[in-house]
């Protein structure tokens, strides 16, 4: 049958009712959604030599004929070993692969194969000797899973690498079908390929210059769609409405007094910029980046209470309903000292429901906010969906990176639009804080505030635990409180129940019997979450075993540890984020550092940590050292809103603003370029809603 990009994914051959179902949980539906399904790395097998030059540690293809092939039990008696003897002309060679024993009826003696994968001697028995160890396999001349750089994939369910490698594999003809939306200069100037000259190649590539070339291109691509989407945006920022809220200067110094600390020049220079933002008639889309404890939410928090004050409505918007719920009990807190009689501070997530410290209804809460005595609503970013908020002016988001371009389009759909104050605790360089989120104004908070004694932060090997145990029993003994927080084991275990488990129990191991444990991660029921975090911020835990939940915004002053297990598995900027729990007021805190592994990667990423506290350093080392990782320590292969793109494409993003600015100057509307605006209206809709 002829393939075209609209074509069901489930009409490929190969592709059964099963695997269609896997792919949709993907996201793959059609032919279009495969070819646009990247790899997330490649195996270069492009090397093919004969037996007799094969060398320990190669990583090869071979062409071979069976000789022989048989399955048996290793020493173990967990392990089944399939065992093949193959040659060609030059001589013979051993191969092996663990727990495959249908490959016995698969690959029949006679039959010719290419093989590649790794060489090892130390499978082969004897000195000297060679072994093929789990050999990726196809009949010889086939040249899809062997023979050139090969593919690697995410899978879901049952879905195999096989199946899916050949199913795109097949699909790529219909590649030709994808439109040139790219201006003919623009290709030509940066030498790019064709688009389905770029589809083909980052899947199956001829070359690693072909690969580079085509990954360069679909790099350009999403990062100039994301800056004209992000014009997009401002245009039609520029010509919504927002309510203006009126500046009261003498209440907003009355309010900034009653604050139990001083601020900064930056907060003071922050705080007025936004203030005058939301007094005009047009949507304010500010973003305000600081490090940990740079005092964002006391900046949002003036915000905040302008607006309550002129009797409008504000929304404070939190990733996580642990947050949701603890930035309000943080917000009753600064609006204690504020005479405001009336005026409620509501809570709504998925689970809960709350007028202050009360326990209530949605029906009542909804009626709350219907009659003004609420008038700061707190949940998580799902908020927005579905409910209305009377006299909504100010929606304040918390943790930006995790609220998309969408979202905020969303936002400015209202009539009137409210203002929309975003913020991130991620410190990333200005350049690249303009360029990820160009539809936003940008505020730095790049001032500490006083009276803060800096984290004292030390690696622990095997030999200096004693000391680390006895130093949290200590603090323990003098009232204060310790964060121990554990990596993920593995994908299986991605809500952390199992590392969490076998860490409390160490940690109760290790400590005094007195000590309250408790502990934290994401399988607990929601109210049990809430419970757990309440309880340490009362102080009825001492030691809070936990996840990475942790990382972001969880506000207990009393702690003074911060204990990172497997700290070799975390992103400098995770690090910086879990040390920035402690040293939250003027108790001295220590962040302890305790590795599972040493590699040099390793080695220079924590010994960083314990020469400096400056989050912008910190993120600059790990741009430079993770490179295509990702700082804001999420499961994506590129950053928010990108598939390849990454930190560490800077130049190029430089230049994609730059090029769709000129583009935007000389053609607003892009009238001559039809197809690159409608690519910019697809990608547009194509941005899913967290």
């Amino acid at each position: 049958m002829a393939m075209h990009l609209s074509t069901p994914v489930g009409a490929l051959s190969g592709i059964g009712g099963n695997a269609e179902k896997d792919l949709r949980l993907l996201g793959i539906v059609s032919i279009r959604d495969l070819l646009s399904y990247w790899p997330f790395r490649y195996e270069d097998y492009s090397v093919e030599k004969p037996i007799v030059s094969l060398r320990h540690d190669d990583t090869v293809t071979v062409t071979v004929r069976i000789r022989s092939i048989e399955s048996r039990p290793s020493k173990n008696r967990h392990v089944t070993l399939t065992e093949a003897i193959v040659e060609d002309e030059t001589g013979e060679l051993k191969v092996t692969w663990f727990n495959q024993p249908y490959l016995t009826k698969t690959l029949r003696p006679g039959s010719r194969l290419s093989l590649a994968g790794r060489v090892d001697n130390r499978f082969s028995g004897f000195a000297g000797a060679c072994t093929l160890v789990s050999p990726v396999w196809e009949p010889a001349g086939a040249r899809v899973h062997t023979g050139r750089i090969i593919p690697v994939y995410g899978l879901s369910g049952s879905l195999t690498m096989r199946r899916l490698r050949g199913a795109i594999e097949r699909a790529l003809p219909a590649a030709e079908e994808l439109p040139e939306f790219l201006p003919e200069d623009i290709v030509a100037n940066e030498s790019f390929p064709s688009l389905a000259q770029a589809v083909r190649a980052v899947h199956f590539p001829e070359s690693r210059a072909a690969l580079d070339a085509a990954i360069a291109r679909l790099k350009f691509d999403e990062l100039f769609l994301h800056q004209l989407m992000f014009a997009r945006v401002r245009s039609e920022r520029a010509v919504r409405l927002a309510r203006p809220v009126p500046t009261d200067v003498t209440f907003l110094k009355s309010f900034v007094a009653s604050l139990p600390f001083t601020l900064t020049e930056a907060q003071r220079r922050a705080a007025w910029r936004i203030v005058q933002d939301c007094s005009k008639d047009r949507p304010m889309n500010r973003l305000l980046e600081g490090d940990v404890g740079s005092g964002k939410t006391a900046v949002a928090m003036i915000a905040i209470a302008g607006v309550i004050h002129v009797g409008m409505t504000a929304a404070y918007l939190a990733p996580t309903e642990i947050l949701a719920s603890q930035q309000q009990a943080v917000i009753i807190r600064f609006f204690v000292d504020v005479p405001m009689p009336g005026i409620g501070i509501g809570l709504l997530t998925a689970s809960r429901a709350r007028i202050g410290d009360e326990e209530v209804s949605r029906k009542e809460l909804f009626a709350a906010l219907a009659d003004g005595r609420v008038r700061c609503l707190v949940g998580t970013h799902a908020l927005l969906q579905g409910i209305d908020i009377p006299d909504l002016s100010l929606v304040v988001v918390d943790e930006q990176h995790r609220f998309g371009v969408e979202q905020r389009k969303a936002l400015l759909e209202r009539a009137p639009a409210p203002h929309l104050l975003s913020m991130t605790a991620t410190p990333i360089p200005r350049s690249l804080a303009l360029t990820i989120y160009g539809d936003l104004d940008l505020s730095v908070l790049n001032q500490m505030p006083g009276g803060r004694k800096p984290v004292v932060t030390r690696l622990v090997f095997e030999k200096d635990k004693r000391d680390m145990w006895d130093h949290v029993a200590a603090e323990v003994r003098e009232g204060r409180q310790a964060f121990v927080v554990c990596p993920l084991i593995d994908q299986s275990d991605a809500l952390g129940a199992k590392s969490v488990a076998e860490v409390a129990k160490t940690v109760t191991g290790v400590l005094p019997k007195s000590v309250r444990v408790g502990i934290l991660h994401g399988k607990l029921p929601s109210d049990e979450k809430a419970a757990s975090i309440d309880a340490f911020r009362l102080g009825q835990i001492d030691v809070l075993v936990s996840t990475t939940v942790v990382e972001v915004g969880v506000d207990v002053p009393n702690a003074s540890v911060m204990l990172i297990v497997g700290a070799d598995r975390f992103g400098l900027s995770q690090l910086h984020q879990l040390r920035g729990r402690v040293g939250r007021s003027d108790i001295q805190s220590h962040c302890y550092l305790v590795p599972d592994g040493w590699t040099p990667n390793a080695k220079e990423r924590l010994t960083a940590m314990t020469r400096t506290t400056d989050g912008f350093e910190l993120a600059e080392i790990d741009l430079r050292l993770r490179g295509a990782g990702n700082v804001f320590g999420t499961a994506q292969s590129g950053f928010p809103d990108f598939k390849l793109a990454t930190e560490a494409d800077v130049p190029l993003m430089k230049k994609t603003r730059d090029m769709a600015a000129r583009l935007l100057g000389d053609d607003p509307n892009l009238d001559a370029y039809p197809l690159l605006r409608e690519q910019v209206r697809i990608a547009f809709d194509q941005v899913h809603l967290e």
